[in-house]
């Protein structure tokens, strides 16, 4: 595992590319974000056992999946049915096909990233309830999410976390684009995907699959329908009381 200022934001785990602990991050309170206790990660199903017992051992009590059913069947969580760690399902896409979601296919990516992520917060609001009601439970933390790649449902989850933190927009992109730095290497170290063979830096990555001004764009459709983050998660079923759970939860005060 990396790490730096005595925390670490990325883990070097055999296994998976691209888990990172999103503590660390100054809000705009003059707080940061808490250390070890939201970690966000791509699929896990290849985890080795030592991988597994080092999540044990840095705190996480929880792996929610954000994936499809059939990633879950074809990939199964190295954690299902683990007696240590406890392991919900939470399918934020779902398995039937979102009509919205392939309106802008062709064009910069930015604005296709921007489509799919809004066709997801608008049509797939139970899901997403799901997520945030589970990692505003205490019991639940610290806990792990993920998707297959970590980047897009993974990066969807994390910014409602961040900005409901008061963590500053270019920097929820800026974690959102980092992503970059650790699929690349994946694609390096094992093939990248066909059609993919032209991307070699993290520059063209980031531009093709994870720009940060999709995200930003994503932000401000919340703003712009639901008038914020915290207008959102009202909207879609939160309480109150779960709302400012999950705020205490994100925000380190301590420092």
């Amino acid at each position: 595992m990396e790490s730096g200022n005595h925390h670490q934001r990325h883990f070097e785990l055999e296994g998976a590319y691209n888990i990172r602990d999103i503590g660390g991050y100054p809000t705009e309170s003059g707080y940061q974000t808490r250390w070890k206790m939201f970690l966000r990660s791509d699929s896990m199903h290849r985890l080795t056992t030592q991988s597994k017992s080092d999540l044990v051992n840095y705190g996480v009590r929880t792996v929610i999946d954000l994936r499809t059913t059939l990633e879950t069947e074809t990939r199964p969580n190295v954690f299902m049915g683990s007696s240590q760690v406890s392991y919900l399902h939470h399918n934020v896409i779902g398995d039937e096909y979102l009509p919205d979601e392939d309106s802008v296919i062709t064009g910069l990516p930015a604005v296709s990233i921007r489509a799919s992520y809004t066709t997801w917060l608008d049509l797939r609001q139970d899901a997403i309830l799901g997520v945030l009601s589970a990692l505003a439970d205490p019991i639940v933390r610290p806990a792990i999410y993920h998707c297959a790649g970590g980047k897009d449902r993974t990066g969807v989850i994390t910014a409602l976390l961040l900005g409901l933190a008061g963590v500053p927009l270019q920097v929820i992109a800026e974690d959102y684009a980092l992503t970059a730095d650790f699929l690349l290497q994946r694609d390096l170290n094992e093939g990248p995907p066909a059609g993919q063979e032209h991307i070699t830096t993290v520059e063209q990555f980031k531009e093709e699959f994870c720009p940060p001004e999709g995200m930003i764009m994503t932000m401000q459709h919340l703003d712009d329908k639901y008038g914020g983050i915290q207008k959102y998660m009202h909207a879609i079923g939160m309480s109150d009381a779960q709302i400012q759970c999950l705020r205490d939860a994100v925000i380190d005060k301590t420092n």
